[in-house]
């Protein structure tokens, strides 16, 4: 753990460096936060925690200087403070060593009653307590090691992408128009003109081919979808990609082995992030397997679930369908009329789509969509005009298409909803530090 105090007088070293190893040095320096308190009279355990780990200090009346007794006697749980002492071996401690102090700073002094129990011990978090209070809930272990995974997850996607060539970019949030259809839109006011939030960068990545052939981001997204099922949250990023000259088949050969790369590298470099949230994970075999729109139908009403045929898969199928899966799958062959006006059709049938999506196992559910794009100007004005869209809103996307636009495939990937599956979570709201739904939307 890298040491952020200003002065050396705040800290030296870490919570979870005080251990076995260290006993009989003379004196330490930690800083971090009061986690526990046991108040025995004469003797008095504290916990200290910072974010690489916690620390036991013991203090006996009568072997601790006067004002580091009574200092003691002051603290409640979640005040900030830097203790100096020495580290003694102790078999009867969980860690193995204790701090014996021998100075006591208090940084900040919290609020006598903390409104949560983040020992746990006395009973489980309720949910709407966790995001009641979601500014001092992170603090919870689990849930900082969910937000550490998270951070590992980005890098090992970023490092993923930019090995094999591609280009990082940074698109617009404020958009005139909706690329995904529908209703599903944030709207705004941009200086008195209409504008909406971006439901996603699809025309701006395809727009960035041009120029740079393999792109990528991390990119935030916004839906008003009043959904309340465990995969939908109202903002959110997608891990987005778009490959000039490529197929709905290369992208799913990516996104085979960008899953599987960032498993590796979450097995290797997060082994006591996934410790915490008691997750072990498996690496899936390549290639994944596929199933047809037809056949995954077909499977989920062999499952025993409702499913119309004409219809995408709801909640309920996509989870019976998810489950009975041990590894990631791809369905593919969507129909024309459940997707994006940009998917280009099967030249064979144009009633179905050369698009796909990647779905986890487990019953997490949907993790990407994607496919073959539409690249031909006069194909792309002819699908905007039969979903019923205002030209005039598109004029620029399609103004590119006039110039010079190759084949290409993409797909976007819901970057919370692969934490949710890989940290194994109830709920993709707990795969943000600062979550919004419909009824969540502070702090």
């Amino acid at each position: 753990m890298m040491i952020y105090a200003v002065s050396p007088d705040w800290r030296t070293h870490n919570c979870c460096e005080v251990n076995s190893e260290n006993d009989g040095i003379d004196e330490v320096l930690i800083g971090g936060w009061v986690q526990q308190i046991r108040d025995k009279g004469r003797l008095i355990f504290l916990t200290i925690r910072d974010p690489k780990g916690i620390c036991q200090v013991t203090l006996h009346e009568d072997r601790v200087p006067k004002d580091v007794w009574q200092k003691s006697k002051t603290l409640s749980l979640e005040s900030v403070v830097s203790i100096k002492g020495a580290i003694k071996a102790d078999p009867r401690s969980k860690l193995g060593a204790e701090l014996i102090p021998s100075m006591i700073k208090i940084h900040s002094q919290a609020a006598l009653k903390f409104p949560i129990d983040l020992t746990k011990k006395k009973t489980q978090m309720e949910i709407d307590t966790i995001f009641r209070y979601r500014e001092l809930s992170i603090r919870d272990p689990e849930i900082s090691a969910t937000m550490e995974l998270k951070s590992i997850i980005a890098s090992a996607a970023r490092e993923f992408f930019r090995k094999k060539g591609f280009f990082e970019i940074f698109t617009p949030f404020i958009l005139t128009a909706s690329t995904e259809g529908g209703a599903e839109m944030f709207s705004l006011d941009y200086f008195g003109h209409p504008a909406v939030l971006a439901q996603s960068c699809q025309f701006y990545k395809q727009a960035a081919l041009a120029c740079h052939e393999k792109v990528f981001g991390i990119i935030p997204s916004w839906r008003a979808e009043k959904s309340h099922t465990p995969k939908h949250i109202n903002e959110f990023h997608q891990i987005e990609n778009e490959i000039a000259f490529a197929t709905d088949q290369e992208i799913m050969q990516v996104q085979e082995d960008l899953i599987v790369y960032i498993l590796e590298k979450a097995a290797k470099t997060a082994s006591s992030q996934l410790e915490r949230l008691h997750r072990k994970l498996s690496i899936p075999s390549k290639p994944f397997k596929h199933l047809t729109f037809v056949e995954a139908k077909k499977k989920v009403r062999d499952l025993g679930v409702e499913s119309d045929p004409d219809e995408d898969f709801g909640s309920p199928e996509e989870t019976a369908l998810s489950e009975a899966f041990s590894d990631p799958f791809f369905i593919t062959d969507f129909p024309t009329h459940l997707r994006g006006m940009y998917y280009a059709s099967n030249p064979q049938d144009p009633n179905i789509t050369r698009s796909l999506d990647l779905m986890a196992p487990e019953g997490f559910g949907e993790l990407s969509s994607g496919g073959q794009r539409v690249s031909d100007f006069k194909t792309l004005k002819k699908r905007i005009k039969q979903q019923d869209f205002d030209l005039d809103e598109f004029e620029w996307y399609l103004r590119m298409f006039k110039y010079g636009m190759p084949p290409h495939a993409g797909f976007g990937l819901g970057f919370e909803r692969l934490v949710r599956w890989i940290a194994n979570l109830p709920h993709v709201r707990e795969a943000s530090m600062f979550p919004r739904t419909p009824e969540i939307y502070q702090p």
